[in-house]
């Protein structure tokens, strides 16, 4: 089974198969990250809780689904994967690039420091064009796709959600 995350603005491919067993939700699995490959042992425990053995060492995981993200909470940290779907025209690449090829919005929620274009400009792919600070960070917003800024929702200052179109975009065809 292969599927796409992102995570921290980075895109993994991550692929699970069973070591030599049928697919099931209990047994010995390998897990490809790009180059990296990592043996492991899973077993269920609960409906979302999971005993996990790397290295010989065991770990409980806890693991949430929505319909966009998976959350996993391991020794005290919680770790959120963005789901990519193949059917869907949402981007979530490396670098912060966030939306869809007609607008810019931010992965999670925050406070708009800095607005880098206007309306009317003119934008390359890549460029940044937005700062949100979330969690005490902040994060350059880029732009999915070349073309012109057609339309800015927010000002510096503004609070933002998650999905949230910041600025709307004439994309270049």
């Amino acid at each position: 089974m292969e599927q796409e995350y992102t995570y921290h603005g980075e895109k993994y491919s991550v692929a699970i198969n069973p070591n030599g067993q049928a697919a099931s939700n209990e047994g010995m699995f390998i897990a490809g990250v790009g180059e990296q490959k990592l043996n492991f042992s899973l077993c269920r425990v609960s409906e979302n809780c999971f005993s996990l053995i790397i290295d010989g060492k065991s770990r409980t995981v806890y693991a949430a689904e929505n319909e966009d993200n998976i959350y996993v909470h391991i020794h005290g940290r919680v770790f959120r994967f963005e789901k990519i779907r193949q059917d869907s025209n949402k981007l979530a690449g490396g670098d912060f690039a966030f939306g869809s090829k007609d607008e810019v919005a931010t992965p999670m929620p925050g406070k708009v420091v800095k607005l880098l274009v206007s309306e009317g400009d003119s934008i390359e792919l890549g460029q940044p064009l937005v700062i949100v600070e979330s969690m005490k960070m902040e994060n350059e917003i880029k732009s999915p796709t070349k073309g012109t800024v057609k339309s800015v929702h927010f000002r510096a200052g503004d609070l933002v959600k998650p999905d949230q179109p910041i600025i709307r975009l004439i994309p270049e065809i």
